[in-house]
């Protein structure tokens, strides 16, 4: 399993966006433009902007000089907050299928194959953790 295209296109778009206010080229950025900018199709850009909307990360506004800005200040937005908006805390790795092998042996493995892949989505989300909007921005 991975994570999604949406993942990272929300991730430029964040970007993109907090780039945009930050320079003073729009109060709120046009999703038209955010799209054709980015090369997202729109239907796309709504679902992921939605799913920023609904998590906090940004703020839209309707009308001739609406579009989309961040709710909070691009340093108190991280990468986990973005992926955690889009993917809805799905796990990286599945690791809910039992093998048909019985035993001892087989279990413990399992058991280990399931924390040494826990550890590395752990370690993932650690690091993901530290990296802001701000960040990437600079």
């Amino acid at each position: 399993m991975s994570y999604s295209l949406g993942l990272w296109q929300a991730m430029l778009a964040t970007v993109y966006v907090a780039d945009k206010v930050r320079l003073g080229a729009h109060e709120f950025v046009p999703t038209s433009r955010i799209a054709d900018d980015l090369d997202i199709p729109a239907p796309s850009l709504s679902r992921l902007l939605r799913s920023l909307n609904h998590a906090g990360i940004i703020e839209t506004r309707e009308g001739a000089s609406g579009g989309v800005r961040l709710a909070v200040p691009a340093d108190e937005v991280t990468l986990l907050d973005l992926l955690e908006a889009v993917e809805q805390k799905l796990p990286l790795f599945r690791t809910d299928a039992e093998p048909r092998v019985r035993g001892e042996t087989p279990k413990m493995r399992q058991a280990a194959l399931k924390g040494a892949l826990a550890d590395a989505e752990a370690s993932m989300r650690s690091s993901l953790r530290e990296v802001t909007v701000a960040d990437i921005s600079k």
